[in-house]
């Protein structure tokens, strides 16, 4: 999958260690895309998609807590140093963490899955706002079909916050879009990553799969393709939309 506008773009993904975030760095580098790999927890992972990433173009590894004002600051700032500033900006980074009703969840984990989930786009995006418009570039947020489902039992706070994802996405497609930018969300399905090894048994892997309407469960590289096309030139009139890619799981009027 080549796009031939993306060469030599500078392409910001955050939570690029494994699944989508990893399958969407590797994507763009085939573009040939200068690409910032960002990590948190898993160094190794993100050492792997550097190597890939690698093999196609150039890019540089990151590393914040994409919770933390500070760090994302000095983690935008430095790919932005590297690579002479960013074009298109890709908020992966977010997280489950646990699965925990609301009956009995602690103020801990509410704080912290919207901080994951939430308060990272904010940060990072606001951290790459005076880039992004220096070059009329583009954002895509990853959110989640959860945020307009409410999710599986135990997700119900994941679920709220993507579905915060969703409105921040269109609020910061009307405000930005007096400097050029786009900004657009893809909200993945059940994608056969890391994150549902985790979270979810293989019995209800398959099962998901079996009542898809396309028979099968998702994967990362379903999900980067999505995210391609919003940052490419052919969705240039194109702006607080998203794409739901679940194999028809979920669908809309």
């Amino acid at each position: 999958m080549i796009c031939g506008d993306l060469k030599g773009r500078k392409v910001l993904v955050t939570g690029a260690s494994s699944g989508i975030g990893s399958a969407a760095a590797v994507l763009f580098s085939e573009q040939d895309c200068f690409i910032g790999v960002h990590y948190f927890r898993t160094p190794e992972g993100a050492k792997e998609t550097f190597k890939q990433v690698k093999k196609n173009s150039d890019g540089i590894l990151l590393y914040a807590d994409v919770r933390d004002e500070k760090q994302v600051e000095e983690m935008v700032n430095q790919f932005a140093k590297e690579a002479g500033g960013i074009d298109i900006l890709i908020n992966n980074a977010g997280s489950l963490i646990d699965r925990q009703s609301f009956e009995k969840a602690t103020l801990d984990y509410h704080e912290n899955i919207y901080a994951t989930n939430v308060r990272s786009i904010f940060l990072v995006t606001r951290a790459a706002l005076p880039y992004l418009k220096k070059n009329k570039g583009n954002i895509v947020n990853i959110g989640s079909v959860a945020g307009h489902t409410g999710g599986a039992s135990g997700s119900g706070m994941y679920s709220g916050a993507k579905a915060a994802v969703a409105t921040e996405t269109m609020s910061m497609a009307k405000e930005f879009a007096k400097y050029g930018i786009r900004v657009n969300s893809v909200l993945p399905g059940f994608i056969d990553t890391r994150f549902h090894e985790r979270f979810s048994t293989a019995r209800h892997r398959k099962e998901v799969a079996e009542r898809t309407p396309l028979g099968r469960n998702g994967t990362a590289e379903d999900v980067a393709k999505a995210i391609l096309f919003l940052a490419s030139d052919a969705a240039g009139f194109i702006t607080g939309e998203y794409i739901a890619v679940n194999g028809g799981s979920y669908m809309r009027a």
